[in-house]
């Protein structure tokens, strides 16, 4: 099964295995599925979600679902900085994403890379893996607990038990947190193929992005 796969039929599950009233203590109204499905699968992934705290490249103590995706939308990618293979080509690939992003939607898309090697991964060893690579606001760099990070990656439909470390680093996981709209892609694909599919989930797309057509990718668009 491919990691994209595996991303959609976890988030699937999550949104049609969660009990209503679970996670009681966000206190949230349940949306009621028969006449507004997506706002309830939204609510059931946002359930699902796990709030561990993670420490970014500067230091600063965050929890993956409060600060990192809630109410956000959110290009999420695994790495870790001592990586020889993949990470020196997916790292500057979303670099020119993240350009494309705040040309037409300025401050609406957050970047988060999570370390999966978090022994080694200090968020001094962070701080300058994202220096190296010219990151700009809006992209954190987090380590934490490897069973929190693994956790999350699970979550997420990321974790390969048999490879801990390589499975992930062509897998990309993109969410629109307040509408539930959450999928996975090929983070080497053409910057322009990624920033247009993030724009077409935040239904930002403007006329000066023309759609690609050599995307290859699935799609996972939850309560649609």
């Amino acid at each position: 099964m491919s990691n994209i796969a595996k991303i959609s039929l976890t988030l699937v599950l999550a949104a049609s295995t969660i009990p209503v009233g679970a996670a009681s203590d966000r206190r949230e109204k349940v949306p009621d599925p028969r006449t507004d499905f997506q706002a309830y699968t939204a609510y059931m992934l946002r359930e699902h979600f796990p709030n561990v705290p993670l420490i970014n490249q500067d230091k600063t103590k965050v929890h993956f679902y409060d600060d990192l995706i809630k109410g956000k939308i959110v290009v999420i990618q695994f790495m870790f900085s001592n990586c020889e293979q993949l990470c020196p080509m997916v790292t500057p690939n979303l670099v020119k994403v993240q350009k494309e992003l705040q040309k037409q939607a300025p401050g609406e898309v957050s970047f988060v890379s999570i370390t999966v090697d978090p022994e080694h991964d200090t968020p001094e060893a962070l701080k300058a893996y994202s220096q190296k690579f010219r990151i700009q606001p809006g992209w954190q760099f987090l380590t934490g607990r490897r069973a929190d990070i693994d956790r999350i990656r699970r979550e997420l439909g990321v974790l390969d038990p048999e490879d801990q470390q390589f499975e992930h680093m062509n897998v990309l996981t993109i969410g629109n947190e307040p509408a539930g709209d959450w999928f996975g892609m090929r983070a080497l694909e053409k910057p322009s193929v990624i920033a247009y599919t993030v724009l077409r989930s935040a239904s930002r797309t403007k006329p000066a992005v023309v759609k690609p057509t050599s995307a290859s990718h699935p799609r996972f668009v939850a309560g649609r």
